[in-house]
């Protein structure tokens, strides 16, 4: 029996085959499991009210993005599944009822659908096609000449803590509930654990980073205040071959890599879920949708404040948005 309301769900499941291969039922969808699942692995029991209500505020963020129809049909443990957040937003409320603290923040609700700004292609989540959002005058750059600022990784730890760019790229945390856990030493001793455990996985040094965004979101001219535009990059394939080309002189020594980002609940960590500093984020970036070109130094060497790459003019592959 349900013990909080849930909020009005997807009326789509994903496919048979989808729920199979992932072994799931149709149980995994529907919010008493979710409490059920949640009595079993209180995994937010240790947290105070302040992370607490700051977890709600992301979730209710990436509500506002991540929630549409066509994400209904994705698997519930992929965070750009609409299930996903249903099942996030349900638990972190129901650890506020469990600690009889009332909720005093608005329930999230998916947008309602605004006409499209800017046309794309149907398949423009198969990673063929990139937004670089940021101010105009960068922007126009980046199309007309091909200047690309990339920053070193260390450079995004510093800014203030609720700031959409602010993350640690070097080290990512994460805790597991401490009652469940256990501790033995080598020589067999188990040993005591006091509130959670919490995980550190940190990069063995510095890299570059190119970060972008596999979606269209007007929303995140709200978020980043000083961004007025977005370069539409409508050849994935074509402009990292360049990007590579470009930078294979000026850091020399260097592995080029890129994919989209895997964000992950730092307070529910999945069994076997990649976890790599340089492509990990905290789900509550999860709306920046991102995809990273990194560049690794494979010896010891001196990563600079910036560096700026000229690939020449990309306007035969890119486009320009002005909000």
């Amino acid at each position: 029996m349900l013990k909080i309301q849930p909020l009005k769900l997807p009326q789509s499941l994903p496919a048979k085959k989808a729920l199979e291969s992932h072994s799931h039922s149709e149980h995994n969808y529907e919010p008493e499991f979710w409490e059920f699942q949640y009595e079993s692995y209180r995994y937010l029991k240790n947290i105070d009210n302040d992370c607490l209500i700051q977890r709600y505020k992301d979730i209710h963020r990436n509500f506002r993005i991540l929630i549409k129809s066509e994400s209904d049909v994705i698997p519930i443990d992929n965070f750009l599944s609409s299930w996903y957040w249903y099942r996030k937003e349900h638990q972190t409320r129901y650890e506020f009822f469990m600690r009889n603290t009332p909720l005093s923040l608005s329930i999230p609700y998916p947008k309602e659908n605004s006409p499209a700004l800017i046309s794309l292609p149907e398949n423009q989540n198969h990673n063929d096609i990139f937004f670089r959002y940021g101010e105009s005058q960068f922007m126009k750059s980046f199309i007309k000449r091909g200047e690309i600022r990339i920053s070193p990784a260390s450079y995004y730890k510093d800014g203030a803590a609720l700031n959409p760019r602010t993350d640690d790229e070097l080290n990512k945390k994460r805790s597991l509930l401490g009652e469940r856990s256990r501790i033995i030493t080598k020589d067999g001793k188990e040993i005591p654990i006091i509130g959670d455990i919490h995980e550190t996985v940190s990069m063995p040094a510095n890299y570059y980073a190119l970060c972008m965004s596999t979606n269209f979101e007007p929303y995140i001219f709200e978020e980043f205040k000083d961004y007025d535009s977005c370069v539409i990059i409508k050849d994935s394939e074509q402009f990292m071959v360049r990007l590579e080309m470009c930078s294979k002189n000026i850091i020399p020594n260097c592995d080029f890599h890129y994919n989209p980002v895997e964000y992950f609940d730092p307070c529910e960590p999945c069994k076997d879920q990649f976890f790599n500093p340089a492509m990990c984020k905290d789900f509550r970036f999860a709306y920046q949708t991102e995809y990273r070109a990194i560049w690794y130094p494979l010896e010891d060497s001196y990563i600079k404040n910036h560096i700026v790459l000229n690939l020449g003019s990309l306007e035969d592959i890119c486009e320009l948005y002005i909000k």
